[in-house]
């Protein structure tokens, strides 16, 4: 018992006067109390319209880069007709010049939907790292109580927490 009552007294506690006195409530006000709170920081949420607004961007974005490769890979075919590999021996006509012609629109065509389809996933991007919500930090005031209790053959140490 004596043990139980000198833990008590270095956690601040006083001996009870009686044995079958209630709960003293000690503790150390220093670790956790109401002058020194639990600061949480969690990130914040995106809204869905925030995100259904970026990632319609995004969307936009793919679709033009995508008309950029199908009108790169519509020139390389069309190209690839009028190819230095094809024979050579052969006078250039105006099909052919056609072709070529063809073949320059469509890889410019392919050029111009590759810078917009760029700039506007980049644009996504962006608006993404722009509109990032801050964080939010929350302040929890504890209050603990530690308590002894007298037992028969010494005490029980124990505790309560409240957020």
């Amino acid at each position: 018992m004596r043990r139980a009552w000198a833990i008590a007294a270095v956690l601040g506690a006083s001996p009870p006067i009686h044995a079958d006195a209630p709960a003293a409530v000690v503790g150390n006000a220093n670790v956790v109390g109401a002058d020194h709170p639990i600061v949480v920081t969690t990130p914040g949420e995106r809204s869905a319209q925030n995100i259904q607004l970026v990632a319609g961007i995004a969307g936009i974005g793919l679709v033009l880069t995508g008309l950029g490769v199908f009108y790169h890979l519509d020139s390389r075919s069309t190209s690839n007709t009028v190819s230095a590999s094809g024979p050579t021996d052969q006078p250039w006509t105006d099909a052919d010049q056609a072709q070529y012609d063809h073949a320059h629109s469509l890889a410019v065509e392919a050029g111009v939907f590759y810078g917009l389809g760029g700039a506007v996933l980049v644009g996504a991007l962006v608006m993404w790292l722009v509109t990032a919500p801050d964080e939010q930090r929350v302040v929890i005031q504890p209050r603990v109580m530690p308590t002894v209790t007298p037992a028969p053959g010494g005490a029980l140490l124990g505790g309560a927490w409240r957020f």
